[in-house]
């Protein structure tokens, strides 16, 4: 099977029509968009590319100003000089399309799509960019006929989030493409829909890290910004370089005041007095006039900031003039922000060794109770039949799923009759639980009380899924009741005992309020003492069956400020 690479090209909304304003002839780094693509598609596929355009104009001015930047490109502007193209692959062959406009932030992979286990050459496979949200989550509120509120439901980035926002590349079987019927080439996300809709079996792989649309002028700029930070490597900061120039032909007048880091394509003219602060992009031929500035913006190729003129934070194709900028800013308004302001804080100390110390702990304790957990295993293997052990998936740290362990005390198939027990449910919130449940085993009935069936939650310790303390390790169904209480919880490990097992006291008029408070008041005021005191409250308690007054863990001044 031989694959060929398609690359889409399209005008750009915030180009105001100006000549030369495909996205592959976008100046990027030290090349442009085409030569960027080209760069991550050269180590994966020897075929030479073929350019689909739907950009509108003169086509022979399209073609010549392509071929300036690539001279090995085969052009096929329109469906029908596409079309004649497709007809030159076999049926067996796959062609690997890319969409620029929806671009990794980090660059494309389209080993991703070339390695993944789908070997059989008539699927077709899209690496998909999933819609972020500044939360992390959505809420859908559905109303009935009379605008009452039926039902309100919470998608989770991490869990439950079906949102798509572009498709990157697709590999689709070049017999697909000369079925009858024109596929819409001019966006991938609609060729995805129209092969599923033709029943093409197809598989979507997401893509990893934040993605940019370069259709949108700002997600132009901060991919520029992102590359021109990659060009300007540690090494080239070390030795104060804060111009690179590319080619020749470059005129940058003495008075110029270049402040790096900026990247000058070939032929570049920088005339008296004008000013280029970076990181900033000036494509070839360009033109910056007297007394211009240009701040952290980028110019295509032959663009002019007339004298005294001023392009800040702008992509500039042909004239730049302020009106023309004005008009075409509501091309780049987008509703989530970009994921590229800097990463969290760093956590304090003990934050940072406590997983550690903790996981000694933890491996320490299973290598001392293993006598007693093996005679707990043989006799729940003699008691019943199925596993000795039951794991359950809980989310951990930031939403991560994982299994938590613990000794088996119900019949196999306990989890299937939850549904049918909920009318007996003694408790209120998300969690279950009967006074004399009939799903526990002989076993369970002993191990429960005493807390032995909650020892191999050590394993999950040891690994680092879990803390000794901590809020309980819940499943997704219970954590999106609240989503503050999720937000916080989420944010340190699950414990094996916490602030709610020692503290909790109005058991039987059910206390999911006091499982929120008391779980986002440890999230709050963790700390070694916290801990300490919550450890030695399980000792007294017997595991949590009873409980101690809550000022015995926290201040009473923290106390009267949050209860």
């Amino acid at each position: 099977m031989n694959v060929y690479p398609i690359l889409l090209d399209s005008s750009l909304p915030y180009a105001g029509g100006a000549p030369a304003a495909s996205l592959l002839q976008l100046p990027l780094g030290t090349g442009t968009v085409l030569s960027h693509i080209r760069g991550r598609l050269g180590p994966v596929i020897s075929q030479r590319p073929t350019v689909f355009s739907s950009v509108a104009g003169d086509e022979s001015a399209y073609r010549a100003a392509l071929g300036e930047v690539d001279p090995s490109l085969e052009c096929g502007v329109g469906p029908d000089a596409f079309r004649t193209r497709l007809e030159r692959y076999e049926p067996s062959d796959a062609l690997l399309i890319v969409d620029p406009r929806c671009m990794p932030l980090t660059g494309l992979d389209p080993q991703s799509l070339l390695r993944h286990p789908v070997t059989d050459s008539r699927w077709a496979r899209h690496l998909v960019a999933l819609e972020r949200s500044p939360d992390g989550m959505r809420e859908c509120v559905e109303f009935d006929a009379v605008g009452r509120v039926r039902r309100i439901q919470r998608f989770y980035e991490t869990v439950t989030w079906p949102f798509t926002d572009g498709v990157s590349c697709s590999l689709v079987p070049a017999a697909t493409a000369l079925l009858p019927g024109d596929l819409p080439w001019s966006s991938l996300a609609e060729m995805r829909r129209a092969l599923a809709s033709r029943g093409i079996p197809g598989r979507d792989l997401p893509m990893r890290g934040p993605v940019v649309h370069l259709d949108v002028e700002a997600e132009m700029l901060a991919l520029s910004e992102h590359v021109v930070a990659e060009t300007f490597s540690e090494e080239r900061r070390s030795r104060r370089e804060a111009v690179l120039y590319v080619g020749t032909g470059h005129e940058v007048d003495r008075s110029a005041r270049v402040v790096g880091p900026v990247i000058l394509h070939g032929g570049v003219t920088i005339e008296e007095g004008a000013t280029v602060l970076g990181p900033a992009v000036i494509g070839a031929g360009a033109r910056v006039g007297r007394g211009a500035l240009v701040a952290q913006g980028l110019l295509a190729a032959g663009a002019l900031v007339p004298a005294g003129g001023s392009a800040s934070h702008q992509v500039v194709f042909g004239t730049h003039s302020a009106e023309a900028a004005e008009a075409r800013r509501a091309y780049s308004v987008r509703t989530v922000p970009l994921p590229l302001l800097p990463g969290p804080p760093r956590p304090p100390l003990y934050a940072r060794v406590k997983p550690v110390v903790e996981s000694l702990l933890a491996v320490a304790a299973l290598v001392l109770l293993s006598p007693l957990l093996a005679l707990i295993s043989a006799i729940i293997k003699l008691e019943s039949r199925g596993p000795v052990f039951y794991g359950h998936k809980r989310e951990g740290k930031d939403g991560r799923q994982f299994h938590c362990w613990k000794f088996r005390t119900m019949e196999q198939g306990a989890q299937a009759r939850e549904r049918e027990l909920q009318g007996r449910n003694q408790v209120d919130g998300p969690q279950f639980k009967l006074g004399d449940d009939p799903r526990i085993t002989q076993v369970g009935r002993w191990l429960r009380p005493t807390s032995l069936d909650e020892l191999p939650q050590l394993i999950n310790v040891a690994v680092g899924e879990m803390s000794l303390v901590g809020p309980r390790p819940s499943p997704f169904r219970e954590n999106q009741y609240c989503v503050p209480w999720r937000e916080g919880r989420l944010s340190v490990r699950p414990g094996i005992t916490g602030l709610w097992q020692v503290c909790r006291h109005d058991r039987s008029a059910g206390d999911f309020h006091q499982w929120i408070l008391y779980d986002l008041l440890y999230v709050r005021y963790v700390s070694f003492a916290t801990d300490i005191k919550i450890l030695v409250a399980t000792i007294i308690t017997g595991g949590g069956k009873g409980h101690v007054p809550l000022s015995w863990i926290l201040s009473e001044d923290v106390i009267g400020d949050q209860v």
